[in-house]
């Protein structure tokens, strides 16, 4: 980030794995320093990507239009994880929703670069 530049928030986004790349990928064009950790969990156990962005608050809209444009929910066929013995012998699929985007937003009191 440019010595200049105003941190005010942090933006933690959950994101499907398979809407990343795209997403970063516009992010970092329109100058959004992302930073990226792989994680994985919830009942889907589904590959997701934590972004952490840094940035001035008057930039949450572009950022939040960003993640809209890029992160849509779709439903699809998962396997469903059961304790059941009788469920462990076939797999059982239900349909959920996947994709989107989980996006939580903090202010920062202090940010330095060192």
């Amino acid at each position: 980030m440019a010595a200049t530049q105003t941190v005010n928030l942090l933006v933690f986004a959950s994101v499907a794995r398979s809407q990343t790349g795209a997403l970063v990928k516009r992010l970092t064009g329109d100058e959004f320093h992302v930073t990226e950790i792989d994680s994985q969990g919830g009942i889907l156990v589904e590959a997701t990507v934590s972004l952490l962005i840094g940035l001035d608050r008057t930039r949450l809209p572009r950022l939040l239009k960003h993640i809209r444009d890029c992160c849509h929910t779709r439903r699809q066929y998962v396997p469903a994880y059961a304790e059941a013995p009788m469920l462990e012998a076939q797999s059982v699929m239900i349909e959920a929703e996947v994709g989107g985007a989980s996006v939580f937003v903090f202010g920062v009191e202090r940010f330095e670069q060192l």
